[in-house]
């Protein structure tokens, strides 16, 4: 019993000196956590070459000043070949041009049509404003039921102008919003070549062929010309679309 107890004396004595020293651990441990210090220590970064001091860059000059005179040339020559192009486009389709508006000068049957077109555009003007003037002269009798003629006039007038003006003005911004839409149109998605080379194609194959044309189907040959280029810009227009939903 007495030899335990003495075991049991050391092992807590034991015991004891182990706690100690935890608490003093314990102790430096939060002080080092609450007393550290940041020490920037410096470290050599490695790179793949060392800059000589007595270099002056004479090749890297020279490869550069070589570089900027080939690309001063390329972009010359590239000018150049692009003004030549666009030259010879142009004189390309100005003599298609000519030539395409002096046979149909030369063309009986196409200036005929073409005179008829007018003729029933012009028409089909005049009817429009003799139909809008009926309308306001109809419309403008509403003010006989005003006992005053002086009044009555002045309103009978003031209708008329104002129905025709209105009809007039209305169709005429109509017109004009449908123009400045076709312009963009044609401009978003058939200002290039292909058109210049359809529109000369059309012309040519209308005014060459306009014989031939009248007697498979009676149409005016002008007429012809204008819807052609509206279907052309309504296939360009449906392409251009499925080919963007594809891309996306």
């Amino acid at each position: 019993m007495r030899s335990e107890k003495e075991k049991l004396r050391s092992a807590n004595v034991t015991i004891e000196e182990c706690q100690d020293k935890i608490r003093c651990l314990t102790q430096q441990r939060d002080y080092a956590r609450t007393h550290q210090k940041i020490v920037e220590i410096p470290v050599e970064k490695p790179v793949l070459y060392k800059k000589c001091e007595a270099c002056d860059r004479t090749a890297y000059q020279n490869a550069k000043a070589r570089y900027e005179t080939q690309k001063e040339q390329l972009a010359g020559q590239y000018k150049a070949k692009t003004v030549m192009f666009q030259t010879t486009l142009f004189l390309l389709a100005w003599y298609s041009l000519t030539t395409t508006l002096f046979q149909a000068v030369q063309s009986d049957m196409f200036l005929v049509d073409c005179k008829l077109f007018f003729n029933d555009l012009t028409s089909f003007i005049q009817t429009f404003i003799g139909w809008t003037i009926d309308a306001g002269q109809s419309a403008a009798q509403i003010s006989t039921k005003i006992p005053n003629e002086i009044i009555a006039g002045i309103i009978y007038w003031l209708l008329l102008i104002l129905i025709v003006g209105i009809c007039v003005a209305g169709t005429g911004i109509l017109a004009i919003l449908i123009e400045i839409k076709v312009i963009e149109l044609y401009k978003k998605n058939c200002w290039d070549v292909i058109t210049l080379l359809m529109i000369l194609t059309s012309a040519s194959v209308i005014i060459f062929f306009g014989e031939s044309i009248k007697k498979i189907m009676s149409i005016n040959l002008l007429l012809l010309f204008i819807l052609l280029q509206g279907v052309y810009v309504g296939l360009r227009c449906y392409l251009k679309n499925q080919l963007d939903t594809k891309l996306y």
